[in-house]
């Protein structure tokens, strides 16, 4: 089956693209319901991302996908791809993508991007060596709410202001502290308070790698013993990373 897209958004494909390899270069994601949906996590699933967009912000499709199957799509080098739109210098672009069929879905096997001057075609991945799918219910517990110690919302702005005291210390890890007092980020050398939020008194221990996952937006956070779930303000992302347990 060929797909045919008359348009591509490039900012928003590159934007997307950039969304997950900041878990890894391999990149997955599939067509389903009019929408373009993609789970990308760290090896021992410590850190999980889920982002989803709907197919038209980013493709314009001749014509309707007519199959109730989902269509996957896989690359394995995210900067190879990236630098393939880039050739294009921000004109129209058109693309192609042709898919084989299997009993349960549909896999890419090529992506081919063209306007009048110039075309590329990248060869797609086999989808499994990547990442495997995640099941509704395995999202719905890894993103689940219920039960949070601790809730508050934090900027972008107080994401940058928080790296930026992480070079004070050698350590690791950063805590997360609640109070009464409001919610602070806590190291060996620093203790910022980000939300004037009274809350339940907690800690939970944070790698600081972590905070190279989140995008350039708003959040709001919700703390757990095990792990920290983030929903973004300004994008349909979700973002799970786990707690330190081994720390003191």
């Amino acid at each position: 089956m060929k797909v045919t897209i008359s348009k591509v958004d490039q900012n928003s494909f590159i934007t997307f693209v950039n969304r997950l390899k900041v878990i890894d270069s391999f990149i997955y994601f599939k067509i389903k319901d009019d929408r373009i949906i993609s789970s990308a996590y760290l090896p021992q699933r410590d850190a999980v991302k889920h982002h989803q967009v709907p197919v038209n912000e980013i493709f314009a499709l001749s014509e309707k996908i007519d199959t109730d199957k989902e269509l996957k799509v896989a690359f394995f080098d995210a900067n190879k791809l990236i630098d393939a739109f880039r050739q294009f210098e921000y004109d129209a672009i058109q693309a192609e993508i042709e898919f084989l069929e299997n009993d349960e879905d549909f896999v890419a096997s090529s992506f081919k991007i063209f306007n009048d001057e110039l075309e590329i075609t990248l060869a797609c991945s086999e989808p499994s060596l990547g990442f495997k799918d995640l099941t509704e219910a395995q999202l719905q517990n890894i993103f689940s709410l219920e039960g949070a110690d601790v809730n508050f919302d934090i900027t972008h702005g107080e994401v940058t202001k928080i790296k930026s005291l992480f070079g004070l210390d050698k350590d690791e890890t950063f805590t997360i502290s609640s109070s009464k007092e409001g919610v602070r980020i806590k190291g060996k050398s620093y203790s910022k308070l980000i939300n004037t939020t009274g809350a339940a008194k907690s800690n939970a221990v944070i790698y600081k790698k972590y905070l190279n996952l989140f995008d350039k937006e708003d959040y709001a956070a919700n703390v757990f013993s095990n792990r920290v779930v983030l929903r973004s303000k300004d994008s349909n992302t979700l973002l799970t990373i786990a707690t330190c347990q081994s720390a003191d």
